[in-house]
């Protein structure tokens, strides 16, 4: 499969829009609920594009937490655990 790396992709995040692949960007957010907005709708897009998205997390929160940040834009969260597509790792690996 060839990659055009200037065709556009969904960012999942309204503001930012689509973007070329290997655009990089960086979110702040200020609540748990601002976390679960940003990073749902992004990891979702990625997801339905058969990306492999990776999760990269400091010692909290925990595994159980993140999945509740990512489940209410990706209710079927575990299917893609499932086909090695999303992984949750923390920030010493």
């Amino acid at each position: 499969m060839d990659i055009n790396y200037l065709d556009k992709r969904k960012s999942g995040i309204s503001l930012i829009g689509d973007v070329t692949w290997g655009t990089s960007f960086c979110q702040f957010y200020q609540t748990r609920g601002d976390q679960s907005e940003i990073l749902g709708p992004y990891f979702k897009a990625g997801l339905e594009n058969n990306e492999l998205c990776v999760f990269v997390t400091g010692d909290e929160p925990g595994w159980k937490s993140i999945i509740q940040i990512l489940r209410p834009a990706i209710p079927d969260i575990e299917q893609y655990f499932r086909k090695d597509q999303l992984e949750i790792v923390s920030h010493r690996q």
